[in-house]
C-alpha cells in the first residue's frame, strides 16, 4: 500500500487558482515541472574533534545521505485547485489541494492521498529549496516522523502574471532579505541566483497532516513521543533547533484518503506526530546525544506552554544558527 503512490510519481503539476492575469483578472491554470534539488545546494557543518573528549559529541564525519528507496521517477501529471487558506509563515503560504486528478500512472494507482501546496513567498526563494533538500536527505523519515513530500515544482511567472496570495497573505516585511541563505558557510551558486528572483513560483507538494500539537501541559507519553521525533531526525546529522514550535508539531494524518503511518527506522516507533518546516535546518557532525541535549529543554519547554506562551516564543525567535558547541548545551537532561 505504502509504494501505490510512491513521492516521485508526479513529473509535472497544473495548479488552477494560484496566478492571475493582471490585465483581465482572471486566474489561469499555470503548469510547474518538478525541480530537483542539486547534492551540493545545502553545504554541511562540519566541527573538527578539538580533543577526544570531544568524540561524545561529534561525530568523525557528517552522516552520509541513505541510499533512496524510491522506484524510477514517475511520468504522472497531477492537475489540483487550490484549496482553503491552512496556515503561513515568514517563508511559505500552505493551501490544500482540492479536486486532485492524476494522469499517467496505472489503476491501481490513482489513488492520491490528501496534499497540501506550500508556496514559497516571492523573496523567500532559498528557503524553500533549502526545505526541498531536507526532504530529500530525510526520505527514509517521510511517513514516520516527517511529512511524505511529493515534489518540489517550479515555473517562471510571464509578464502580467502575480500570485495573490503574496499580497492576500503578506509577509511581515516582504522587502527582506532570505535569511535562510544565511544558514549556509558556503553558499551554492543557484543560491545567490535565488536571492535576486521575485518572478518564480515555487512550490512543494506535501503530505497532508493534522491539527498542530495543542496547548499543554500534556502527559510524558506525548512528550516521549515528540522528543523520539527530534532524534529520528538527528540520526542523520540533521538539526532543527529552531523550528521546535507546537505549530511545527503536526498530528500524523489520519483522514481518509490518507496512507498508514510507517514505523520509524532508527527508533522502531509508529509515531502520533510529525515534525514539519526545514527552511532553517542545518546538517552537522553532531552526536544523537548531544542533539538530545539540546533539544530537552525545548521540547519540555513546548509540551508545557500555553498559547499566549507560544506567541511570545515566536516574536522572540531570530534566525541565526544555534549550532555550537558552547554555552549550556550540557545542562538539563536527568
Amino acid at each position: 500500500m505504502e509504494m501505490a503512490f510512491p513521492q516521485n510519481a508526479i513529473k509535472s503539476v497544473t495548479l488552477e487558482g494560484v496566478v492571475q492575469d493582471n490585465k483581465t483578472g482572471e486566474f489561469v491554470p499555470v503548469a510547474l515541472h518538478r525541480t530537483t534539488a542539486p547534492l551540493d545546494l545545502v553545504h554541511s557543518h562540519y566541527m573538527a574533534r578539538p580533543t577526544p573528549a570531544h568524540a561524545s559529541v561529534l561525530l568523525e564525519s557528517v552522516p552520509v545521505r541513505p541510499p533512496s528507496r524510491l522506484p524510477p521517477p514517475g511520468e504522472a501529471h497531477l492537475h489540483g485547485h487550490l484549496g482553503s487558506f491552512i496556515g503561513d509563515g515568514n517563508c511559505s503560504i500552505v493551501f490544500a489541494l482540492d479536486k486532485p486528478l492524476l494522469d499517467g500512472v496505472s489503476p491501481d494507482q490513482r489513488a492520491v492521498p490528501r496534499l497540501v501546496v506550500k508556496i514559497a513567498r516571492s523573496n523567500r526563494l532559498v528557503a524553500l529549496a533549502r526545505e526541498a533538500w531536507f526532504y530529500d536527505d530525510m526520505e527514509c523519515l517521510q511517513g514516520s516522523s516527517i511529512a511524505r513530500c511529493y515534489g518540489w515544482f517550479e515555473v517562471d511567472l510571464s509578464s502580467g502574471q502575480s500570485v495573490p496570495a503574496w499580497s492576500e497573505h503578506p509577509a511581515e516585511d516582504p522587502d527582506e532579505h532570505d535569511y535562510a541563505i544565511d544558514h549556509d558557510e558556503v553558499i551554492h551558486p543557484d543560491q545567490i541566483k535565488r536571492t535576486k528572483r521575485r518572478d518564480v513560483l515555487s512550490v512543494l507538494l506535501l503530505e497532508r497532516l493534522g491539527d498542530k500539537l495543542p496547548p499543554g501541559p500534556h502527559p510524558d507519553s506525548v512528550r516521549s513521543d515528540i522528543m523520539d521525533l527530534y532524534l529520528e531526525v538527528s540520526h542523520l546529522g540533521i538539526g532543527i533547533a529552531e523550528g521546535v514550535r507546537r505549530h511545527n508539531t503536526l498530528a500524523a494524518p489520519h483522514e481518509e484518503p490518507c496512507l498508514p503511518s510507517l514505523i520509524s527506522p532508527f527508533t522502531n516507533r509508529t509515531h502520533c506526530w510529525r515534525v514539519v518546516d526545514f527552511e532553517f535546518a542545518v546538517k552537522t557532525n553532531w552526536t544523537v546525544g548531544q542533539f538530545k541535549l539540546t533539544y530537552y529543554t525545548a521540547v519540555r519547554r513546548m509540551i508545557e506552554e500555553s498559547d499566549s506562551e507560544e506567541e511570545d516564543e515566536s516574536a522572540d525567535a531570530d534566525h541565526d544558527p544555534v549550532y555550537t558547541l558552547s554555552g549550556s548545551e550540557n545542562s538539563g537532561l536527568e
